[in-house]
């Protein structure tokens, strides 16, 4: 079976509080968008081993792949022998932007685990396994518009009505998630997203009011001592009135365009950020 396994942007994230056990309690929303890898999934009928290729060579395919850590999780809580299955990994998300791609592999892989076994555990079973691998991961088992709280785990559907283009502009550079929340952890002024008024905002269809209140507190880290950020900012800065918002830990941004401007918008951007990586994509 062949099944896409697609990319998400936050639209505002605020970093509540660090948590004794070193996760960061979240609120922030996650919206599915179209940019998606493909999983060709090939289950043997028979026990066996994962096997996992890619055509990116420099992805892993051993055990730290998150592919086959959800596959030796469900496993384990299912307990039975593991079935053989291969899959062949198409990546098209790229890798440390912020787009959720890894947990997005592993969570449509639980779902398609979870089926070929009769449905033996609900999605929240499955959330609840997914979590243990990445906070992400809980996410992509709905794969609708949330509210999202907690490391990731709590899970609010909310309405997106936004009708816009979305333009992605990911940097030759990626950022690690460690860093970027290590740099949060220096940051004194912070500037809170009105988590609200976004999730009012997306129903109401009203761009203006989403653009106005979406703040992500881990660029705001980034930007103090992340070079490759401060230089990407200034670049953008030349474009004049045009709003960019990280998505997630980054290194990727986003334009939430409306569609009579999405040509003029992407000419700017490709003469602005000439060695970016830059995509059209619609929210699902």
């Amino acid at each position: 079976m062949i099944i896409e396994s697609n990319a998400k942007i936050n639209i505002g994230l605020n970093i509540i509080e660090r948590l004794p056990n070193g996760y960061h309690n979240l609120d922030m929303t996650m919206v599915p968008i179209s940019l998606a890898d493909k999983l060709t999934i090939d289950f043997k009928n028979k026990k066996g081993k994962l096997k996992i290729t890619s055509n990116i060579e420099s992805i892993p395919t051993d055990e730290s792949n998150i592919l086959y850590k959800v596959y030796k999780r469900f496993y384990e809580r299912l307990q039975v022998e593991p079935e053989e299955v291969s899959i062949y990994l198409e990546k098209h998300i790229p890798h440390e932007a912020g787009l959720g791609g890894g947990s997005s592999n592993g969570g449509f892989f639980l779902r398609e685990l979870n089926k070929f076994h009769n449905l033996p555990f609900t999605d929240e079973e499955l959330m609840d396994i997914g979590k243990k691998v990445g906070a992400d991961i809980p996410f992509f088992i709905k794969n609708k518009p949330c509210r999202v709280q907690g490391i990731g785990e709590k899970l609010i559907e909310i309405e997106n009505n936004l009708d816009c283009d979305v333009i992605l502009i990911k940097p030759k550079f990626g950022v690690s998630t460690k860093e970027a929340y290590e740099m949060y952890g220096k940051l004194n002024n912070k500037k809170f997203a009105n988590i609200d008024k976004i999730v009012e905002a997306l129903k109401e269809n009203n761009l203006k009011e989403v653009i106005t209140y979406n703040e992500n507190m881990l660029e705001q880290g980034l930007l103090i001592s992340n070079k490759n950020i401060q230089n990407f900012r200034e670049k953008s800065y030349k474009m004049g009135e045009v709003n960019l918002f990280m998505s997630g830990s980054g290194s990727c941004y986003y334009i939430l365009c409306e569609k009579e401007v999405t040509s003029k918008c992407i000419d700017m951007l490709l003469k602005t950020f000439n060695d970016c990586y830059i995509i059209k994509c619609n929210f699902l």
